[in-house]
């Protein structure tokens, strides 16, 4: 596994689904990022989606998952950013949003939007705290389905 991004005390590690699933605390992570303690099946990702395992101190605490060129071309859309709970409370999401980003953007990508499902408050309230607006929703990808509310940093530009 290479590293892809690094920066503010963190690195985000390329993977893939079966790796991070495998992984009992990224796994529940991805679960909490549908609701507070889901117990059913996680949402399906796309399948040309980017995994990345996030560490912090040489241990790996949460997992994010992107898809550039979406849903236009040089855009990308984040459809995850998730901490295993024995590790939040330290700022790491943030952190790893903001290394995203800045990768991102040197790539020549921007926006990044961020898609929260609405059974998440916490995730809702989070992407407002990080400086996301939600999306009107003529400004949402137009093959979403689901319960989700579509997020961009100050709104979409």
């Amino acid at each position: 596994m290479s590293t892809w991004a690094r920066g503010l005390g963190i690195s985000l590690v390329a993977s893939d689904p079966s790796s991070v699933l495998a992984d009992a605390s990224l796994h529940r992570a991805l679960a909490d990022g549908i609701e507070h303690a889901h117990e059913g099946p996680l949402h399906e990702f796309p399948t040309g989606a980017e995994w990345y395992v996030i560490r912090e101190g040489g241990a790996d605490v949460g997992v994010a998952i992107l898809e550039r060129d979406a849903p236009k071309t040089g855009e990308a859309s984040l459809w995850a950013v998730a901490i295993a709970p024995e590790h939040r409370g330290r700022a790491t999401a943030t952190k790893a949003i903001l290394v995203i980003e800045r990768r991102l953007k040197r790539d020549g990508i921007r926006p990044v939007i961020a898609r929260v499902p609405r059974t998440n408050g916490r995730g809702l309230y989070f992407m407002l705290r990080v400086g996301y607006t939600p999306l009107p929703t003529e400004e949402t990808p137009v093959n979403e389905t689901g319960d989700v509310t579509w997020f961009a940093r100050g709104g979409r530009t």
